[in-house]
């Protein structure tokens, strides 16, 4: 888990450490974005890999992609060596644009390797965040009532994801688009599934306590 930081100015409680891997930006910023009350439960960076599900699949249809745009290139040219004494084809330069972005798509295994090192899950007992780090940094945090969807997809070594909210959308042409959202590329995923279903048990029988509370004072 690595040695324990800070976790803000007053070095509030843990039960656990934030990764000493993170770098000092983010472990600022997973300061910063725990409330004063807040507990840290579990935190970790996601193992980093050049070919995670999302990025295999992005590779794949790059590959054809860029396949297609430069066989179109080349058929623009007539299948020949420009030659720039007659003038630039710009019937073919149409295609560049495409070629281009079939480049920036076959490097998205790189860009998933490095953005590793600038994600950090935690899961403290109020909720599950993630910051997944990119051009730019998206944190998003599930509260209990977000999470009744907990499950896990598990390697040999015990390595996977543990994924407890998905994202759901329909593009303009009406096909249906879907995202796993959770702890992906996590070392030990049985553990940190049974620990976040506790938390949320944990909070579930909080609720029902203050429920019976509340109706026993309106019963007197």
């Amino acid at each position: 888990m690595g040695a324990q930081l800070p976790l803000n100015r007053n070095e509030r409680c843990s039960r656990a450490a934030i990764p000493d891997t993170v770098s000092p930006w983010l472990a600022e910023l997973v300061r910063e974005e725990l409330l004063p009350d807040e507990t840290i439960l579990w935190a970790e960076t996601p193992k980093p890999q050049f070919f995670t599900g999302t990025s295999t699949a992005t590779f794949g249809f790059a590959v054809v992609w860029t396949a297609f745009s430069l066989f179109w290139v080349a058929s623009a040219l007539g299948f020949q060596v420009p030659n720039f004494d007659r003038g630039v084809d710009f019937f073919a330069l149409f295609g560049v644009p495409f070629v281009l972005i079939g480049f920036a798509l076959l490097a998205t295994p790189i860009w998933t390797y490095r953005n590793a090192f600038k994600t950090v899950y935690l899961l403290t007992d109020q909720r599950a965040i993630t910051f997944v780090g990119g051009f730019r940094m998206t944190i998003r945090s599930f509260h209990p009532r977000e999470l009744r969807t907990v499950y896990r997809k598990q390697s040999a070594d015990g390595s996977g994801d543990v994924i407890f909210n998905a994202k759901r959308w329909t593009d303009s042409e009406g096909t249906s688009h879907s995202e796993e959202i959770g702890y992906l590329g996590i070392a030990d995923v049985k553990s940190v599934e049974q620990l976040l279903k506790q938390m949320v048990e944990s909070h579930r029988r909080q609720a029902e306590r203050k429920m019976t509370t509340r109706r026993s004072r309106e019963d007197e």
